[in-house]
């Protein structure tokens, strides 16, 4: 089979692309592994079954995250936290609860794992007030 100028081109060119960059392949896994045993080791975080499975993080049994698989994040954000997110480009609206503070991320590569974190920890910031602030105006006594 005789290959065409245009098709030599099209080959040519995804070969200059595929030496030039640096193809690496990214463990979507490893990097949620690692990401979940940091956000595990943020104060009061407790892991849960979520109900459309997979594990949902709380911070006093109130759910500030989940995960569909490996590399899409949902977090739940405050509004205004929610707003820079999304205005700076760091998350994506989320496709069912964008009124409720949620916003979505996805881990591509390691480079991603920083601003997840930021995320996370925006997330469990906001969880551990709202708690803090519901114990305080059903006149529960928060002890430490």
């Amino acid at each position: 089979m005789k290959m065409t100028n245009i098709a030599r081109m099209s080959v040519n060119k995804y070969m200059d692309l595929i030496t030039e960059s640096r193809v690496t392949m990214v463990d979507r896994d490893k990097l949620f592994e690692e990401l979940k045993s940091w956000i595990l080791q943020l104060p009061g975080v407790t892991p849960a079954t979520h109900r459309f499975g997979g594990t949902e993080f709380q911070v006093e049994g109130l759910e500030f995250m989940h995960h569909h698989g490996p590399s899409f994040l949902d977090i739940r954000l405050s509004k205004s936290d929610q707003a820079t997110a999304l205005k700076n480009g760091i998350a994506i609206p989320h496709r069912f609860a964008p009124q409720a503070g949620w916003v979505s991320f996805r881990i591509e590569k390691s480079e991603d794992l920083g601003p997840a974190k930021q995320l996370v920890q925006l997330a469990c910031e906001n969880a551990r007030t709202r708690m803090e602030i519901q114990g305080t105006s059903t006149g529960q006594s928060k002890l430490s």
